[in-house]
């Protein structure tokens, strides 16, 4: 994350988002419960893809209503800039009020969507990261925390970053269920997303269109299985086994961290990259890749291995 307390630093910074097309949004306030609350925090996510918070904004303005003001005009106001909040209502009493312009809320998206729908215990943005984007370690009551103390501790910060997180997660999953042609154009304006539909074409070379997100793409990498089984099974990308209350997420990172150990460490397979670039078989080192991990992984009888032990943590249909 990258905490600003120098006013030089925020001005700067707040030009450079002023820029993107899509921010998430989140605040925090001092003294909430009182006569005289205080706006403490702006958070801003410019990257949908951060999972971890890594680039997360986090401006410190309390007492400073000159930096909030300069947030109001260059941000909030700016039509172009799609702003998107969880209970938007409440951010936008200390963020511009009517002023503001082309603001999302997604706890009103959810609503619209329904229960029937998200299966969801309620709208809560915490509730919808856990349980419709599969977050683990989510932290519920660092909100009720003192925002109008200095300094601010590292688990504050990290609660102010993840919200934003958490934010362009359920917001990209909300728009996955109600208007998916409108995900492609809200996540992807603000990246260079080459990448994405060049992998997606190396996959699928008679498609014509690509419609990976960034969360299929990182499901590929780590669990082709799985991948395979969302497409086939109307996006259910989790089969959790039971008895496993949460952390699926760090079950797959492991297994994503296995194979990276097996493609350095395994000299039959690093001899796959020995050509020339331009002279290798992409098609050939692929599958030649997946048999050796499933082989190694997923059927230890064939040649027990301690990283064997991850098949009793995930079930595949």
């Amino acid at each position: 994350m990258h905490y600003l307390t120098d006013p030089a630093e925020i001005y700067q910074q707040i030009s450079q988002l002023a820029k993107c097309k899509s921010l998430w949004l989140d605040t925090e306030i001092a003294d909430w419960n009182t006569p005289c609350p205080r706006l403490s925090l702006i958070q801003v996510l410019a990257n949908p893809t951060d999972l971890i918070g890594e680039f997360a904004y986090i401006f410190d303005v309390l007492d400073k209503p000159d930096i909030s003001t300069y947030f109001i005009s260059q941000i909030m106001v700016d039509v172009q800039i799609q702003k998107v909040f969880h209970n938007a209502d409440f951010d936008l009493k200390y963020l511009g009020k009517n002023s503001a312009k082309n603001v999302t809320c997604t706890f009103k998206v959810a609503k619209k969507i329904g229960h029937r729908i998200l299966q969801t215990t309620n709208l809560k943005l915490k509730t919808l990261a856990v349980e419709l984007c599969h977050f683990s370690d989510v932290d519920k009551e660092g909100g009720a925390s003192d925002w109008g103390k200095r300094p601010l501790c590292e688990k504050q910060l990290k609660y102010a970053a993840m919200d934003t997180v958490y934010l362009a997660a359920v917001h990209r999953r909300l728009m996955e269920l109600s208007d998916p042609d409108a995900v492609s154009s809200i996540f992807n304006n603000n990246f260079d997303n080459t990448t994405p539909n060049i992998l997606h074409d190396m996959a699928n070379p008679e498609s014509e269109n690509s419609s990976l997100t960034p969360t299929k793409l990182r499901l590929a990498f780590e669990c082709p299985r799985i991948f395979y089984l969302n497409h086939r099974f109307n996006n259910k990308s989790l089969f959790i086994p039971e008895g496993l209350i949460g952390g699926i997420g760090n079950v797959f990172h492991k297994l994503a961290d296995e194979f990276i150990d097996l493609l350095l460490n395994d000299a039959e397979l690093t001899t796959l990259f020995n050509p020339h670039p331009n002279e290798i078989n992409l098609q050939e080192v692929v599958l030649a890749l997946q048999q050796s991990f499933y082989k190694i992984v997923f059927f230890p009888i064939l040649k027990p291995r301690k990283r064997a032990s991850l098949w009793y943590y995930i079930k595949f249909g």
